[in-house]
Formats: C-alpha cells, sequence, structure tokens
C-alpha cells in the first residue's frame, strides 16, 4: 500500500503526462525500391555539390584575377594595425631627431671652444718657458698640425660668421634698403626668373675682323673724296650731343672694345706718316659704322 503524507491534490486525468510517440516504423517492401531511391539521391547530392564546387572555383578564380589580396585577410589586417600605430612612431621619431641632432651639435661646438681655449692656454704657457728649452729641438706630428689647421679654419669660419650676423643685425638699420634690395632678389617678385631670362640669352660673340678687311676698308676710305671726308670729320663734331644721347639710350655693350682693339692694332701695325689723318678718319668712319650697325640690330630685336 502506497503511504503518502501531506496535501494531496486530485490531478485531471487530462494533465497527466503521456508517454512520447514514436514514428510508425516504415514497412520493409518486398521488392527493395528504397535501395535504388537512396542511389539516385545520393547521386544528384554529388552532381549538384561537384556543379557547386566547381561554380566557387570559377568565382574565386576570378576574384583573383581581379584582386590579387582579395582573401589575404591576414595581410590586410597588418596593414590596417600598421597604419593605426605608423604616425605614433613617425612623431616619436621626429621629435628625437629634431632635439638629439640639436643637442649634439651644440656639444660639438662647446667641445671645440674648450678645445680652442687649452689651445691658447699651452701656447701661452709655452712662450713663457721658451727661454728654458731654446736650446732644445722642437718636434710636432703630423696630427697634431692638422688638428690645428682645422681650429684655425672653424676659428675662421665662426669670425666670418659673427660678422655676417652682425651685418645683417636688424636693430642696427637705420632705413628700409636693404628691404628693398633683398626684395629685389626675391623669386615672388620675379627676382629669380630675371635671372633666368639673363642666363638663357645666347652670348653674342664679337664680329672680328681679319687684318685684310681692315686694309680693304681702310683703303676704301683712302679713295673717298676730300668733300665727304670733311664732312665726315664735321659730323662728330658738330653733333657730340645727339651721339652722346644715341649712346646712351642704345648702351654699346663690350662687345665693341675687341673690334676697336682690332682695329687700333691693325693700325698701327700699318704705320703711315703721310695718312695719318687718312688713318683717324678711317677709324672713326668704322666705329660710326659699327654703332649704326648696332642701333639697327637693338630695334630688331625690340
Amino acid at each position: 500500500m502506497d503511504k503518502r503524507y501531506g496535501l494531496q491534490l486530485r490531478v485531471k486525468p487530462t494533465q497527466q503526462k503521456k508517454p512520447p510517440t514514436r514514428p510508425p516504423i516504415a514497412a520493409t517492401s518486398a521488392f527493395r525500391d528504397d535501395d535504388d531511391d537512396d542511389v539516385e539521391r545520393e547521386i544528384s547530392r554529388q552532381a549538384y555539390k561537384n556543379k557547386t564546387n566547381k561554380d566557387v572555383e570559377e568565382q574565386h578564380k576570378k576574384t583573383l584575377e581581379e584582386d590579387p589580396t582579395a582573401f589575404d585577410y591576414d595581410g590586410v589586417y597588418d596593414d590596417m594595425k600598421q597604419q593605426a600605430i605608423m604616425p605614433r612612431v613617425q612623431e616619436r621619431e621626429e621629435r628625437k631627431s629634431k632635439y638629439i641632432q640639436t643637442l649634439m651639435e651644440k656639444a660639438k661646438l662647446r667641445e671645440r671652444e674648450r678645445e680652442v681655449v687649452y689651445e691658447k692656454k699651452l701656447a701661452k704657457e709655452r712662450t713663457q718657458e721658451d727661454h728654458l728649452y731654446a736650446d732644445k729641438d722642437k718636434f710636432v706630428t703630423g696630427a697634431y698640425k692638422r688638428k690645428l689647421a682645422e681650429q684655425a679654419k672653424w676659428l675662421q669660419e665662426e669670425r666670418l660668421r659673427e660678422l655676417r650676423e652682425e651685418r645683417d643685425d636688424v636693430t642696427k638699420k637705420t632705413d628700409i634698403t636693404d628691404f628693398y634690395f633683398s626684395l629685389s632678389k626675391n623669386v615672388a617678385f620675379g627676382g629669380g626668373t630675371s635671372q633666368v631670362n639673363k642666363s638663357e640669352k645666347p652670348n653674342v660673340e664679337p664680329e672680328v675682323q681679319s687684318p685684310e678687311k681692315v686694309g680693304a676698308s681702310n683703303k676704301e676710305d683712302t679713295n673717298v673724296s676730300p668733300m665727304s671726308k670733311r664732312d665726315a670729320d664735321a659730323s662728330p663734331a658738330s653733333s657730340p650731343e645727339k651721339k652722346s644721347e644715341e649712346e646712351d639710350v642704345h648702351p654699346v655693350s663690350d662687345i665693341s672694345k675687341p673690334e676697336e682693339e682690332t682695329n687700333a692694332t691693325t693700325a698701327i701695325e700699318q704705320p703711315k706718316p703721310n695718312h695719318h689723318k687718312k688713318n683717324e678718319d678711317a677709324l672713326a668712319a668704322a666705329k660710326e659704322r659699327f654703332l649704326a650697325r648696332k642701333k639697327a640690330k637693338f630695334q630688331m630685336d625690340l
């Protein structure tokens, strides 16, 4: 007899647990048709799987042709991390190089200054003891000589730098002429372009006449009538102001100097006491022709 203690509630028959139902067992076929169905189902499944794998491979190849790093997930992740870390590393390196370089330069400068002071001190002591070792031989090594030469060179550079700083000191300027002078050299205001244009101009070589041509021109000038000679003599004398104005407007370059020197040398090489006046007239006429050609060429260039 089942003995229970305490409050006992009656359970409705509908709320009682029912045992789980099992699927009905399929009846065995007499002719075993289910085996054939399983084989066909397996064949179709394998065919679909092969087709799907083939499509996946084609898609994989196509994607790799378009972008070789399409499936490089680790590389992309590493690049992302590297890009995130790079700004910090660069900032740290820039700060390090900036301050350390300045400190090293200052340390080298102080070391040089100390060496110079120490050498001056030794030189002063040696001068005081020269009378004690006047009869002794003095030997100086090559390394010490090179060191003294480097110190002298460095002192000279420092002196030039101090002079440059003193010259460019703004507090000692009385006007703004230096400002305009540097402004003319500024590239932003066309200072550099003018120098480039000047350098791009071809160098005009002076036209040097041979002694034969100069002699022929002198002969032609000697055959001129006396009236034309007087006109030629009178024209430069009567209009010196016009000639000076033309020279001011169109300054003659140094190219005329070689030609004048050649003409003078040819005239000296062929001295004729009876035709001294004629040679001077010929030189004056040649100079006028040269100035005329120069003026025409300058106008054509304009």
